[in-house]
């Protein structure tokens, strides 16, 4: 069952990517493993907030992505989080985030615990062979990301 915040989140994806984030939901809940969409859709704004973090404002490195360089931007990505089975402890570091990924991988998401260098177990995208230039480009046309 989808709790009410992924089901959130979700919404904001692009429609070919809200099947993709339902699928490794339900996949890892037959496992066993509790997890939630908890980012989806960011805009341009949110992303540089993020961006900022670790570097001009208080706190750890989160991203290495500024505004226009994040698949977030474009509905093309989600982060999900692995909790407690009643669903109120958060788990940032987890071994299932490995079968997670692996669940990802097997219905065509590209997982950030695979990237060399700057983890990031959390992290899913949907990459379909555009690149980030073409995404910025049909964003900025008012055009679907994905045509």
């Amino acid at each position: 069952m989808i709790d009410d915040r992924s089901k959130k989140n979700i919404a904001t994806l692009h429609r070919q990517v809200q099947p993709l984030a339902t699928s490794l939901i339900d996949q890892a809940v037959a496992q066993g493993i509790h997890v939630k969409v908890i980012s989806g859709l960011r805009t341009y704004a949110e992303q540089d907030a993020i961006y900022a973090q670790g570097r001009t404002k208080p706190g750890a490195i989160v991203t290495k992505a500024k505004a226009g360089y994040s698949w977030h931007n474009f509905g093309l990505a989600f982060d999900v989080g692995i909790f407690s089975a009643d669903g109120k402890k958060y788990f940032g570091e987890s071994p299932d985030y490995k079968r997670v990924g692996a669940i990802g991988r097997s219905i065509g998401l590209e997982w950030g615990g695979d990237w060399q260098g700057f983890k990031d177990e959390p992290h899913f995208q949907y990459v379909k062979g555009k690149s980030m230039a073409q995404l910025r480009e049909a964003k900025a046309a008012g055009k679907d990301v994905l045509a």
